[in-house]
């Protein structure tokens, strides 16, 4: 049975279709679930959580798929639900962050834009992609947008800069291997024999740094730790920032004209 085949059954005889999903992809999911590093036990636990929620509610997640991949096969949509639906496993088994309280007072479909977006770092085409797994069934991606400026809106300057750093703290921002990642000073270590005097004037000078980096604006500060703490290359920051690269670069100079202007 092709998977076109297939989507069509799980509307016309939801039980029989899902027998043959199983049949299927049943091996692949496995596949799957070992690539991301999981044992037998790990595997079946997520396998079997996986099988829960995507028969959930008379099988909704698969009778909303709209479209299958360039070979007419669900496998690239598969590929990202069980990724997702593990994310979601581990989040169920940690425990879910306490929301904001201006958050608590807006609809279900704007907490889950924001915690999408502000706690694992989904774009917003992704979040209308998620939504709609979630059965929201009628989101748009000016919704996501619309509830995104709602978010912001709410949040002050200082709280939003804390939720984006605290994110990409929590997130690999430049791969080691990736040929296109722009080089940071971070990476390299510094290794050198210091005598009292230079450890002194070494730390002085560190004391200046902390000062400078003190009387920035949080949002050059922002931009000045994602990009030598975090090792953020400028494109990210960008995207974080909803700025153009050739802004970020300008605002970063600026901001480190102002540190080296006050350590001496």
């Amino acid at each position: 049975m092709s998977d076109d085949d297939l989507l069509v059954q799980f509307h016309q005889d939801p039980q029989q279709a899902w027998q043959s999903f199983i049949d299927k992809y049943a091996a692949l999911i496995f596949s799957l679930l070992g690539g991301m590093g999981f044992d037998y036990d790990g595997a079946m636990d997520r396998f079997v959580y996986l099988c829960e929620k995507l028969s959930e509610k008379d099988f909704r997640r698969m009778k909303a798929i709209r479209h299958t991949g360039s070979q007419g096969e669900i496998v690239p949509w598969l590929r990202q639900v069980v990724k997702r639906l593990c994310i979601n496993w581990a989040w169920s088994e940690d425990g879910r962050r306490r929301l904001l309280k201006p958050i608590q007072k807006m609809s279900a479909r704007e907490q889950r834009v924001f915690e999408l977006y502000f706690w694992r770092g989904f774009s917003p085409v992704s979040i209308e992609e998620q939504l709609r797994l979630e059965h929201f069934d009628d989101v748009t991606l000016g919704d996501v947008f619309a509830a995104l400026d709602r978010i912001h809106s709410e949040l002050s300057e200082k709280k939003i800069w804390r939720l984006v750093s605290n994110l990409m703290r929590s997130q690999r921002m430049v791969a080691l291997d990736d040929p296109d990642a722009e080089p940071s000073a971070s990476l390299e270590p510094v290794t050198m024999a210091l005598n009292p005097e230079s450890l002194f004037a070494r730390k002085e000078q560190a004391e200046q740094i902390r000062n400078a980096l003190a009387s920035l604006s949080t949002r050059e500060a922002l931009m000045i730790q994602l990009r030598y703490d975090d090792a953020a290359s400028v494109a990210e920051i960008a995207a974080v920032m909803k700025l153009t690269a050739s802004e970020v670069r300008k605002e970063l100079e600026l901001a480190l004209t102002k540190v080296r202007r006050r350590v001496v």
